[in-house]
């Protein structure tokens, strides 16, 4: 068994999104760190309820009766503890229409516990840009959710490049993008 290189907690927008929004980046994400050696805490994890929502409710009351895990308590005491475990936060934002508030959260915990945050984002135009505490919680800015994936790969240890694994993991060659485009190209 191949030891862990260390823990990356998968940050970013879930309300105001589609369930699969929410989930197909982190799922991509993750079984190419798993690959890598690096366990991985996803925020949406016992949370296939919300797989098959159009759009996730910004108001967690309206799901706050399906779990202890979809309250307001479950859900910060849950998300805290994984970022407080948490050597890295991929934060992806790439997309957001709005702010999204539990994000920036996850981010300022990041922060104030010296955890570096690798942000994928777009160059222009993110409104999380526009507030200057966000920005400089941003340890690393990079315009894709592979280079994000690649980063976080390197802040913990690994010395190569994730391409040759990612073309390998996704079982066909360079064309993994085609079938996986959250992943952004190379």
């Amino acid at each position: 068994m191949q030891k862990s290189k260390g823990l990356c907690y998968l940050a970013g927008p879930i309300a105001g999104i589609s369930g699969s929004e929410a989930i197909d980046w982190r799922t991509g994400a993750t079984n190419l760190l798993s690959r890598a050696g690096v366990d991985v805490r996803d925020p949406m994890r016992a949370k296939h309820a919300l797989a098959s929502k159009a759009s996730i409710s910004r108001t967690f009351h309206d799901y706050e009766t399906m779990g202890t895990f979809f309250t307001s308590k479950g859900i910060m005491t849950r998300d805290f503890n994984d970022v407080k475990q948490a050597d890295v936060l991929l934060v992806n934002l790439l997309g957001a229409k709005t702010p999204s508030l539990g994000t920036i959260m996850e981010m300022a915990w990041a922060f104030a516990l010296q955890k570096p945050c690798v942000v994928a984002i777009e160059a222009t135009g993110n409104p999380h840009d526009n507030h200057p505490m966000i920005h400089e919680a941003m340890s690393f800015r990079v315009p894709t959710l592979y280079e994000a994936i690649g980063s976080v790969y390197i802040i913990l240890g690994g010395n190569t490049s994730l391409t040759s694994l990612a073309e390998e993991d996704m079982g066909h060659g360079s064309d993994c993008y085609r079938c996986h485009p959250s992943l952004g190209n190379k």
